[in-house]
């Protein structure tokens, strides 16, 4: 019995003795950690913006007068921002509007003009849109 115990204990300390080296098993090329793909492009958040700032602009409301200020959400990027009419004017086909806007991201401020118009009372469609 006593032999059994020694050797109960002896055992554990066996592993601590030798060891061998995980180098001698070489590396594993079959599995690439980190690797993805490529996907494209990733979409561009300014241009998403933008889009939120038309969209905003194309929903006044023909024949009314908007608030000096309308805000705007773009909550696929998270950017937020403000479009403010700078001025009116009748043109060939109808009344066009001319306005400025701001967009706050991650990546700093930005402030745009741009030009809107309404055919003959119709909905507003943004003619142009340009970064200062």
């Amino acid at each position: 019995m006593a032999a059994g115990v020694a050797l109960l204990l002896a055992l554990p300390l066996a592993g601590c003795g030798a060891g061998f080296s995980l180098d001698s098993l070489g590396t594993d090329r079959s599995i690439v950690t980190g690797s993805t793909g490529q996907s494209g492009k990733a979409p561009d958040g300014r241009l998403s913006d933008e889009a939120a700032i038309r969209s905003t602009v194309a929903a006044w409301m023909p024949g009314q007068v908007p608030p000096d200020t309308v805000p705007w959400v773009n909550s696929n990027t998270g950017s937020v921002g403000a479009i403010a009419r700078v001025s009116d004017a009748a043109g060939a086909n109808g009344l066009c509007r001319a306005f400025s806007a701001t967009r706050e991201s991650f990546d700093g401020v930005s402030a745009y003009d741009g030009k809107a118009c309404s055919d003959k009372g119709g909905p507003w469609t943004v003619l142009s849109l340009k970064q200062r």
